[in-house]
């Protein structure tokens, strides 16, 4: 079934005033940066795949409504894409890259998340050292927490009941419920942790 997609004859008209390879690689950057396949994109704008395809390609360029029309269905404005500040987030992160965080005994290795584009989302490797104690108190956010013992041995108490838990052993739970982690082995405790939280009242 061939696409017909409503009004693309103004692609050609009225190009934008900038080097279209520009447009087309930004435009590519950006769609894979919301995680959308080129046909999915191509059918929120209401455009065909090949002709998105031919504007990523820098075979065409766009006019400025034809630009709006595909940003539309990011959603983003004109001014955002052709915006200098506009940071295309890097698909890896280096050891260089993580935050690190030392705190009772324990070292967190934070890795931002930053395409769920919400503050206090964060991926981590953290190491427990032996006797290391985390209380509910070091976190007064609201939100949640889930991780994975990757090895040594942690002990989860929550709301008064106390998990031991092993490797490939996992939790979750929310952080405004009382809780605290404990490494009550004698070697390090590695854990990756997921977390969302925010600041109460926000």
């Amino acid at each position: 079934m061939s696409e017909s997609p409503s009004n693309e004859t103004d692609i050609l008209e009225t190009p934008v005033s900038l080097v279209s390879d520009t447009i087309g690689e930004r435009l590519q950057a950006v769609r894979k940066k919301n995680g959308l396949s080129q046909r999915e994109l191509a059918r929120r704008a209401e455009i065909t795949n090949s002709t998105l395809s031919m504007i990523e390609q820098s075979k065409v360029s766009p006019s400025i409504a034809s630009l709006e029309k595909i940003l539309r269905a990011l959603p983003m404005t004109l001014q955002e894409f052709f915006s200098d500040s506009l940071e295309l987030s890097p698909p890896v992160f280096r050891a260089s890259d993580f935050v690190k965080v030392i705190k009772d005994g324990t070292t967190n290795e934070i890795m931002p998340l930053l395409e769920a584009k919400r503050d206090g989302v964060y991926l981590a490797r953290q190491t427990y050292a032996a006797g290391a104690r985390i209380s509910s108190e070091w976190m007064l956010r609201k939100g949640f927490m889930g991780g994975i013992v990757v090895s040594g041995g942690l002990r989860l108490k929550l709301d008064g009941i106390a998990y031991n838990l092993g490797p490939g052993e996992g939790f979750h739970f929310s952080l405004h419920r009382s809780h605290a982690f404990v490494n009550p082995t004698k070697d390090d405790c590695v854990v990756i942790c997921v977390s969302f939280s925010e600041r109460r009242g926000g």
